[in-house]
C-alpha cells in the first residue's frame, strides 16, 4: 500500500515540474518580442532628427549666391565687350542684372545678364553720347584703382552679411568713386560711397 500511495505523489510532482517549464518558456518569447519592439521605436526616432538637421542647413545657406552672382555678372558683361571696364551693375525687378561697360575709346555698352549671372540676355547697345560724355567716361576708368569686384568687397566690409544690389563708377566733389545700394542682413538699405583710388569710405548713410 505504500508504494501505492507514493506513485501518485510522484506524477503530481512531474506534472508541475512539465507546467513550470512551459511557463518559463512563455515568458522568454515575451521579453524577446519587447526587445525587438524597443530596437524598431529607437531607430524609427532618429531619422527624422537627421532630415531636420539637413533642412536647417540648407535655409542657412539659402541667402549665400547674391554676391557671387554680381561679380559673375560683372565679368559676363565684361567678357561680352572685348577690352571694356565694367562701370555699372545693378539688379532688376525680374531679377536680372543691367551693365554697363566702358571701352579704351569711351564709348559705353549696356549689357543685360541672367539672374545668376552666367548668360548675356540678347546684344550689347551702345549709348548715343557725344565726345565730352566719352571723355568723362575715361578719365573716371584711369582714375579707379579699385575694380568693380574689389568696389563690391569693400562695400560689404561696411554692412556685413549684406547683398549689393546697385554699384556705380561716379565722381563726387572731383573725387572719383564707387557708389553702392546694399541691403545688411536685416533688411536695411545701406547708400556707402568709397574713393575709387583709396578704397577709403566716404559715407554711410542708412534707410528704409
Amino acid at each position: 500500500m505504500s508504494y501505492r500511495n507514493g506513485s501518485p505523489s510522484r506524477t503530481s510532482a512531474a506534472a508541475l515540474a512539465v507546467t513550470g517549464a512551459a511557463l518559463v518558456a512563455l515568458a522568454g518569447c515575451g521579453g524577446s518580442d519587447d526587445s525587438t519592439q524597443d530596437a524598431t521605436t529607437t531607430t524609427s526616432t532618429a531619422t527624422p532628427t537627421s532630415t531636420t538637421t539637413a533642412t536647417s542647413t540648407g535655409t542657412a545657406n539659402a541667402a549665400a549666391p547674391s554676391t557671387q552672382a554680381l561679380e559673375r555678372a560683372g565679368a559676363t558683361a565684361v567678357a561680352a565687350v572685348p577690352g571694356s571696364v565694367l562701370v555699372s551693375i545693378e539688379t532688376e525687378h525680374d531679377g536680372t542684372w543691367e551693365a554697363q561697360v566702358v571701352t579704351p575709346d569711351g564709348v559705353e555698352h549696356h549689357v543685360d545678364v541672367s539672374s545668376e549671372g552666367a548668360t548675356v540676355l540678347g546684344t550689347p547697345r551702345v549709348d548715343d553720347e557725344d565726345e565730352a560724355d566719352r571723355a568723362k567716361h575715361r578719365d573716371r576708368v584711369q582714375a579707379a584703382t579699385l575694380d568693380f569686384a574689389a568696389a563690391a568687397a569693400a562695400m560689404l566690409a561696411e554692412a556685413p552679411g549684406g547683398a549689393v544690389t546697385e554699384l556705380n563708377l561716379d565722381t563726387d566733389n572731383g573725387t572719383t568713386v564707387w557708389e553702392a545700394d546694399v541691403l545688411d542682413g536685416s533688411g536695411t538699405k545701406h547708400e556707402v560711397t568709397i574713393d575709387a583710388a583709396t578704397g577709403t569710405v566716404i559715407s554711410n548713410t542708412t534707410g528704409r
